[in-house]
């Protein structure tokens, strides 16, 4: 059913997806209407809807984040786990956004398969082949595994449903990259680390060369967790920012971001003193962008973890190895070049706005690779000619 339209739009914004009459009356009737209220297009996916709708590819593709309320009721529906592994099947082929959202339900249950959600599931999964009842458990094991909401750690469904709203917009306002090759099983590397260090603070670095794509890459890290950071900053291009503007200025912007109230810093070594005393034992997201050997950290990285409040997440983006060990960061994420596949894809997104080339674009693909190779053969024709002047 399309909740803010009553013919197929073009494109939905939202996605939900759901099971039971019982949560769409309370919760997401609430969560939809919200986000018709800010101007987003949504669409309500469950099996009991009017005229359900066997959510294929082309669905999917319509949509750019699908939200999953889990429930108690959600694994008693063979059609629901059928569709959430379509999802999580979208989600990794075109690293779309999947945000899942745990109603009256503990996100262990769902991740695990225990308590009575894992009881109604081995009853709905036990009607079926048993490699079915494994992509179903790898399913949902791998949307637990997103950062998302917990209902019980919320005052009201209206301050959750504020939050999911707001996570949603950042979204569309702070897109990582227009087409996101490659891109999602690399954050879940990064994100599994700081998993692994959630009761301590974690600091890491993403190394690569220029043009890698160390920010995008911490772009949607921050997308994907920085809802569940009440205090936070992501701060981009900084080697850049400190020649022009200094890095006084840098550290205000860090304390401004953290305090949500603008500070006064007259010196380098004051802001270092206030970032220090102001956030200790505050438990922080800090992304710091494009740091370089010849610009000093806003603050001393080996210190943090001293002051720094349980939790705290701490993600550097550097082209410099040499940083990395001065700091003493725990972690180092180095970005691999794009395979064969990944740079195919990414050329076709880029020429026909779709993930693999039709049969009739096969031969303009052989045309495009005798033309580079041709511009191979010139080049190194030109740089072995005769000199002239000095010049090539």
């Amino acid at each position: 059913m399309a909740s803010s339209s009553s013919k197929l739009p073009w494109m939905y914004d939202v996605l939900i997806n759901f099971n039971g009459e019982d949560v769409q009356r309370k919760f997401v009737s609430h969560l939809d209407s919200a986000l018709s209220a800010v101007g987003f297009t949504t669409f309500l996916h469950h099996p009991n809807a009017l005229h359900p709708i066997h959510i294929q590819q082309p669905i999917l593709n319509l949509s750019r984040v699908a939200i999953v309320v889990f429930t108690k009721s959600y694994s008693q529906s063979s059609w629901c786990l059928h569709q959430l592994q379509q999802i999580i099947r979208w989600q990794e082929t075109y690293c779309r956004h999947l945000l899942p959202v745990y109603y009256e339900i503990l996100p262990s249950d769902v991740r695990l398969q225990k308590g009575d959600f894992g009881k109604a599931f081995k009853a709905t999964a036990g009607q079926e082949l048993e490699h079915g009842m494994s992509r179903w458990s790898h399913a949902l094991t791998k949307a637990a595994n997103l950062f998302g909401w917990d209902e019980s750690n919320h005052r009201s469904d209206a301050e959750l449903v504020d939050k999911i709203v707001k996570t949603v917009l950042n979204l569309q306002v702070l897109s990582a990259t227009k087409f996101p090759v490659g891109l999602q099983p690399r954050v879940e590397d990064v994100i599994q680390t700081i998993k692994s260090k959630s009761t301590q603070v974690c600091t890491i670095a993403i190394c690569g060369m220029e043009g890698s794509g160390k920010t995008t890459l911490a772009k949607a890290i921050y997308h994907q967790i920085h809802d569940s950071f009440k205090d936070k900053s992501f701060i981009e291009d900084i080697a850049q920012i400190s020649r022009t503007r200094g890095d006084i200025h840098l550290q205000g912007q860090l304390l401004s971001d953290v305090l949500k109230t603008k500070v006064e810093i007259h010196n380098v070594d004051m802001g270092r003193s206030m970032i220090r005393e102001r956030l200790s034992g505050k438990r922080v997201l800090i992304v710091l962008d494009e740091v370089d050997l010849y610009c000093p950290l806003l603050f001393d990285l080996r210190e943090s973890r001293a002051w720094s409040g349980e939790g705290t997440v701490i993600i550097i983006t550097t082209r410099d190895e040499d940083l990395l060990r001065i700091h003493q960061v725990d972690s180092v994420y180095s970005i691999k070049p794009m395979n064969e596949n990944e740079s195919l894809e990414l050329l076709s997104w880029h020429a026909f706005r779709e993930p693999k080339h039709k049969e009739e674009y096969h031969l303009l693909e052989l045309i495009v690779e005798d033309y580079l190779l041709l511009l191979k053969s010139l080049e190194v024709i030109y740089m072995k000619g005769p000199k002239k002047n000095g010049t090539k």
